[in-house]
């Protein structure tokens, strides 16, 4: 069904709702990528019961090459391990996220191939940059990059050596960009209106 966004003049054609407890996931294996440096993912969230699930999404090509987002401990978190070094990269928000009520739209902008360590990976949500974290390491410089280049793509559960951490909640307008580091203009825009993110 469609899901009125915050904005009342605007909806969401395709949405899912996860449920944990039915341990479901899309899986995708994906072709050559463009570039195992450069992409965004974007998504709109809403959370569901937080009290045994997190919110997840995750690429793998075995325990030591793998990255992960997640929202354990009400954080959000990218974590991934290159060549089993793990925290390449370890960022977690010092923003919690606890409202089951709200929409978060969020934008993850990566180019490992930045000099600026900061530059790798850009995190949005709701169309503003997060620079606060409480743990925060960036992956080398040009290095491939799990996300991007390893075999199997999962939606709505996390892989940390298997799968854990199925969704709970809904989620809209998933895209996955190869090859491009995107803003979050390219997905949504401030209302001129009532100065929310749609």
């Amino acid at each position: 069904s469609a899901i009125p966004s915050a904005v009342s003049d605007y909806e969401i054609d395709n949405s899912l709702r996860w449920n944990s407890g039915d341990s479901a996931k899309l899986t995708k294996t994906p072709g050559t990528a463009t570039s195992n440096q450069i992409g965004t993912l974007s998504w709109w969230m809403k959370l569901g019961d937080m009290t045994d699930s997190a919110w997840g999404l995750s690429n793998y090509l075995d325990e030591g090459n793998r990255t992960s987002i997640s929202t354990a401990g009400n954080a959000l978190n990218m974590f991934g391990k290159v060549g089993s070094t793990a925290n390449k990269p370890n960022l977690t928000t010092t923003q919690l996220f606890r409202d089951t009520s709200a929409w978060y739209h969020i934008v993850y902008s990566i180019d490992v191939s930045q000099s600026t360590a900061s530059d790798r990976i850009k995190l949005y949500v709701n169309g503003e940059q997060v620079t606060s974290f409480s743990s925060e390491s960036y992956p080398d410089e040009d290095v491939d990059f799990p996300l991007f280049s390893k075999a199997n793509m999962l939606i709505g559960a996390r892989y940390a050596g298997s799968i854990v951490e199925h969704t709970d909640g809904y989620m809209a307008e998933f895209y996955y960009v190869d090859g491009t580091a995107l803003a979050p203009s390219s997905f949504g825009e401030l209302s001129s209106t009532t100065n929310q993110w749609k």
